[in-house]
């Protein structure tokens, strides 16, 4: 081989290296550029698998802690500083201005538990005011009430601070489920008093009941 091939030779093999150095480059400037997407694609399902996990202990903690706070708005273990108003005689009743009177006639017995009740009847299709029934602690009631259906709300507490702010910071507010349907020929019984397998199944509300 004489000293021309060796230069070609020579040239060859830098132009190979100095190609091989260039892909090489031209590789990690590649894997740098896909990198961060290719990990946020894999980091993706693992972040919502994580998520999901420590949303279950939650979720089922949020399930014991919302009937407990309800409970003890009930019991009126909330510090309330205020005093006391009388709480309204039982079976008394506060009508919506718009009540002209009862062309037909259901009744509503209602069951208080340990604490004081308002239970409220609603217009299921805006959500007015029609009546609210006043049952004190451990007493029994039943009035007349019109022959139509109602969502019926509920508001339970021991100190009662009037028709503007009901129980104060002890004011557990639910709302029955289902829509309840008064006819001539049926009326409801309702019975505040929480036990397992009760069939009134209500849900807490995230508001305040509106002043009567």
């Amino acid at each position: 081989m004489g000293i021309d091939d060796r230069d070609y030779m020579r040239a060859r093999y830098r132009q190979r290296a100095n190609r091989t150095r260039w892909n090489e480059g031209r590789g990690r400037i590649e894997a740098a550029w896909l990198d961060p997407h290719h990990q946020r694609y894999r980091r993706q399902p693992f972040a919502a698998a994580l998520a999901f996990r420590f949303a279950l202990p939650v979720l089922g903690l949020l399930l014991i802690l919302i009937p407990f706070y309800g409970d003890a708005q009930r019991h009126g273990w909330i510090p309330d500083l205020e005093p006391a108003q009388p709480f309204p005689e039982s079976g008394s009743v506060t009508v919506a201005g718009n009540v002209v009177g009862l062309a037909s006639r259901s009744y509503l017995t209602i069951a208080a538990a340990d604490s004081n009740a308002v239970v409220q009847l609603m217009d299921p299709d805006t959500n007015a005011h029609a009546l609210s029934i006043y049952v004190a602690a451990n007493e029994r009631v039943t009035v007349p009430v019109a022959a139509t259906t109602y969502r019926v709300r509920l508001i339970e507490g021991r100190k009662w601070h009037g028709a503007k702010r009901y129980f104060g910071p002890n004011t557990s507010y639910e709302t029955v489920a289902k829509l309840i349907e008064f006819t001539p020929t049926m009326g409801h019984i309702i019975d505040l008093h929480r036990r397992p397998g009760g069939n009134l199944e209500t849900r807490m509300m995230g508001s305040r009941p509106a002043p009567l």
